[in-house]
């Protein structure tokens, strides 16, 4: 299984609630950037995503939104029909949850993982899956590639916008 962990693009700090916070002008620009970049990714490897799983905060859908209008300024090949929003992903999200859940969807032949979400849980999944071999400085937008069909995954790129 090939994943893409994600985290948001920058989010303002004017919401009164965590989870409600929006992605500011830049947060959407780099996002869809972004977006751009893992959809030419995905032609040279002549692939496509088949699930995609998505933080409920108001910042990470923000974030899909764009990631999805850049996939769609590069082609309209990708269709989007597995899109899940999940709250086991949210800041406070556990690890071994995901990485359960992953192991299920790799058993359901799912073979290109998206995941958009939060710090501390996109660091703590790039460590877990690589059993603590690789980090990621995960500054907002960025995207982790790792190989994950063992048990050890591989950190194959990391994208900064």
């Amino acid at each position: 299984m090939n994943i893409w962990i994600m985290r948001h693009g920058e989010a303002a700090f004017n919401a009164t609630m965590d989870n409600q916070r929006s992605l500011t002008e830049y947060g959407k620009t780099t996002t869809f950037q972004q977006g751009q970049w893992l959809a030419k990714r995905l032609i040279i490897q002549n692939d496509q995503l088949d699930h995609i799983l998505v933080s409920p905060y108001l910042r990470a859908q923000q974030t899909w939104q764009e990631v999805q209008k850049g996939f769609q300024a590069v082609t309209s090949d990708q269709l989007f029909t597995n899109v899940e929003t999940w709250n086991g992903i949210t800041p406070a999200g556990h690890p071994q949850t995901v990485l359960d859940y992953m192991r299920v969807l790799r058993e359901n032949n799912v073979k290109n993982l998206l995941i958009v979400s939060h710090l501390p849980l996109v660091y703590e999944l790039v460590s877990a899956l690589t059993q603590h071999q690789s980090s990621v400085h995960f500054y907002p937008a960025v995207i982790a590639e790792i190989d994950w069909t063992i048990d050890c995954g591989k950190l194959i790129t990391s994208e900064r916008p």
